[in-house]
Order: C-alpha cells, then structure tokens, then sequence
C-alpha cells in the first residue's frame, strides 16, 4: 500500500501559521482528523493511529500554538481557536475530494475538538472520544495533588519535600514524557503564556453552550483513569453523565486499562471498536 506524507501551513493572521501534516492513501476510505496533546506533537498522533492509515483512511493533524512549526505562544484558549481554524480547513479538503470526515481526540484535545464541532455545526460523520477530559479545575488538580502529597510525604513537611513531590506527581499522571522546569515533551516554557493559562483555569469554561446533538460518537474509557478520575471522583457515573451533556448520541465503552491504554489486549479490543465503528 503506498502513502504519502505531506506537510505544510496554514496562516491564520499576520505572521500566524499552524503547521500540519498528513498521511495520504491512494484511494481513501475517508479523512480521520485528529487534535495534538499538549506537550505533544503531529508525528505523535500519526504513529499512535497509523493503524487506520493501514486500514487506508487518511489522517490529518496539526501542532499547537507554541509547538514544533506552529507560530505564537501556547494557551488553553490558542489550542481552541488552532483546532477551529484547522478542522476547517479540513472540513474544506473534505468537500473538495468527496471524503466522508471523522475525527478522533485523546485525553485534553476532546476539549477542542468539541468546541470546533460545534462552532462548525458538527461537520463529523462520526466522532471518537478516548479517555476525554470534558471540563478544566484548577481546584480539582490542587486538591488531587495533596491527597499524593499526603499519602507519600506526609512525615516530610517542608518547602524542599514539597517542590519534590510536584515533580514525583507530574511523573505519577504522565509517565514517560520527559519533562522539567523548562519544558514538558516538547513543548518549551518559553513558549507558553503561563500567566494566561492560570486565569484560564480560574475563569474559562470551553465547553459551555456545547452540545453535539447529531453526531454518533464513541467513548472509550479507561476503568484505572488517574488523570480523569482528578476531575470526577464518583467516576463513572459522573463521568458519563457529563459526556452525554455533550454528546446525547454516545455511546460507552470502558475498558480495564490505564489512561494510556498499556496493555496490548486492550489497546487492541479499542482498535477493534473503532474500526467497527467507523
């Protein structure tokens, strides 16, 4: 089967581009869309789908604000509006070469992808959610935090235990992205608003207002979910209830996993329950 990649940039205002890129088939069975993570970038998404470009469906990602090629700063606010400006950009490609659309999003870029679905008046045939983080706190996190920092530091009461248990915790919800104080993967601090990203937190609901009420989406959860079960302690319930505000057409899936998904037989049951569902 031969692909082809291509990349390239889409300028969205004096001196501001989104790099993208793309993984083109011959004769597609359709156009996958599929938001970045934050400290992550495009290649990243294309290695962890390139089973469905094998199953010959193209797919097409992008970087963030602030990462790779992509112009600008990041901010909370920035990964919304670069995921608007891009899915309509493929919303265009789509039209133009008569390929039904679907999207998928990971953890975070649920967040987004929501938004500029329904800033576009859902443009998805269908749409998957895995593991999708539906709503930002900054309390929740802190609170989370304490209750790590209780359980393994609690003798050691101190500034010095205390900066050490943040980066113990950071290690504890994202392993295996290399990070420290000046960057997290590969985004730099350097290129971050963290100024805008703390009031965004404060202040900012992204997906008031949103509702996907035609779109069929599949929600594939993770049941051992450290970082959503920050934001919904009743968990699956409450989880559940706040996705279908957003999607009335879901349908659930969990699955006994991590929110990485690191056990094979899982990681391919979900292959398999997206493929059917496409």
């Amino acid at each position: 089967m031969k692909t082809i990649f291509e990349k390239g940039y889409l300028y969205t205002g004096k001196n501001k581009s989104i790099e993208w890129g793309r993984i083109r088939n011959t004769s597609p069975k359709g156009l996958i869309f599929v938001p970045p993570l934050i400290g992550g970038k495009l290649s990243q998404q294309v290695i962890s789908f390139r089973w469905l470009i094998r199953k010959k469906y193209d797919l097409i990602s992008f970087n963030f604000s602030g990462h790779g090629g992509s112009s600008d700063k990041f901010s909370l606010k920035s990964s919304n509006q670069d995921t608007l400006h891009m899915l309509l950009h493929v919303c265009r490609l789509s039209q133009k070469e008569s390929l039904p659309l679907y999207g998928i999003a990971s953890c975070y870029s649920a967040i987004p992808i929501l938004y500029a679905a329904h800033s576009l008046e859902e443009p998805f045939k269908r749409l998957v959610l895995i593991n999708a983080i539906s709503k930002l706190c900054l309390k929740s996190v802190i609170n989370s935090f304490f209750s790590y920092y209780r359980e393994k530091f609690s003798p050691h009461k101190s500034l010095k235990k205390t900066i050490e248990a943040v980066s113990y915790y950071m290690d504890f919800l994202f392993p295996g992205i290399e990070k420290n104080e000046n960057y997290f993967g590969v985004l730099e601090r350097r290129r971050t608003s963290l100024f805008r990203i703390v009031s965004e937190l404060f202040t900012w609901e992204p997906l008031r207002g949103v509702c996907l009420d035609k779109t069929p989406v599949l929600c594939l959860y993770a049941r051992k979910d450290r970082i959503l079960e920050i934001f919904d302690t009743g968990f699956k319930v409450n989880y559940e209830n706040d996705i279908k505000r957003l999607c009335p057409q879901v349908t659930f899936h969990s699955l006994d996993v991590d929110h990485y998904f690191s056990q094979p037989i899982a990681r391919n049951e979900a292959l398999k329950l997206i493929i059917s569902f496409f």
